[in-house]
C-alpha cells in the first residue's frame, strides 16, 4: 500500500471512530463523568485503531472488526470503559465500516 492510500485509510478510520464515539458521548444517558472518561480515551482509541488499520493493508470488514475489538478490549480490560460502553463503541464502529471501505476504495 502506498503512502497516499495509507493516509486516506487512516483519515477515514479516524473520522469514523471519532464520529461513532461522539455519537455515544452525546446520546441521552446518565453520568456526566462517564462522558468525561470516554472523551479522555477518544483520541487514544482512534489513533490506535487507525495505526492498526494502516498496518493491515487490505482492510476487510472482518479485519476492521477484529482491530476495533482488540483496541476496545484493552480499554475495557483496564477498566477505563465499562462493558456496556465497550459494546456500544464496537457496535457503532461496526455499523460505520462502509464509510472506511468507501474511502479506502477511492
Amino acid at each position: 500500500m502506498d503512502k497516499k492510500s495509507e493516509g486516506v485509510i487512516i483519515g477515514a478510520a479516524v473520522g469514523v471512530v471519532a464520529g461513532a464515539l461522539a455519537g455515544i458521548l452525546f446520546a441521552p444517558q446518565s453520568g456526566k463523568e462517564t462522558r468525561k472518561d470516554i472523551v479522555k480515551y477518544l483520541h487514544e482509541m482512534k489513533d490506535k485503531i487507525a495505526k492498526e488499520l494502516s498496518k493491515a493493508g487490505n482492510v476487510t470488514k472482518e479485519k476492521y472488526n477484529q482491530i476495533v475489538k482488540k483496541v476496545v478490549a484493552v480499554y475495557e480490560k483496564e477498566k477505563k470503559i465499562t462493558t456496556k460502553e465497550a459494546e456500544e463503541i464496537k457496535e457503532k464502529l461496526a455499523k460505520n465500516f462502509h464509510k472506511v471501505e468507501k474511502v479506502a476504495k477511492k
